[in-house]
């Protein structure tokens, strides 16, 4: 039941039968990582954070090797959450940063993730999490999340219609 990465334990937690037994997984995972509480609210927008970081992933001075096996990352989410963790905690360090500074502290915590787990990160960041795991949207209310990003849902595009031409009576 020890996953080296989130989208591993996001994985087993969804491939339970039915609500109530992916709750109950995802208690059990709670309870063996500090870092999937935080991770599942602020990842879903229950809490707002100031990341004081931009948007998205970041497009330069990053390497991030697709080519890696999963677990085989030199870091893990759950291993630098304390590190991670710095980034929203009003009065620590890496507030005092210059600002490409610490965008260059989240690339390399980044680099050295396996490449899920690295877009993981950057959904949680973002408050996208639910985009990566539409599924967990079912798993906030019976957890007492009420107040979240809701996704928004692609409209269906309309076909266009061809226009019939009209004769007129002569």
């Amino acid at each position: 039941m020890r996953h080296r990465q989130v989208d591993e334990g996001f994985d087993w937690v969804f491939k339970a039968e039915g609500v109530d037994a992916q709750i109950t997984r995802l208690k059990e995972w709670a309870k063996m990582s500090q870092a999937v509480v935080p991770i599942v609210r602020i990842g879903v927008g229950a809490e707002k954070p100031d990341w004081n970081l931009p948007e998205g992933m970041p497009t330069e001075g990053i390497k991030i090797d697709e080519d890696i096996p999963e677990g085989m990352g030199e870091t893990t989410l759950q291993l630098e959450w304390r590190r991670i963790k710095a980034f929203i905690t009003p009065g620590s360090n890496m507030n005092n940063l210059h600002p490409v500074k610490r965008e260059q502290q989240w690339i390399n915590i980044l680099e050295g993730m396996q490449h899920k787990e690295a877009k993981l990160l950057t959904a949680v960041k973002d408050g996208t999490l639910l985009e990566m795991y539409p599924q967990l949207e079912a798993l906030l209310e019976p957890i007492g999340i009420t107040e979240y990003n809701k996704p928004t849902k692609a409209k269906p595009k309309r076909k266009a219609r061809a226009k019939k031409s009209v004769k007129k009576a002569s």
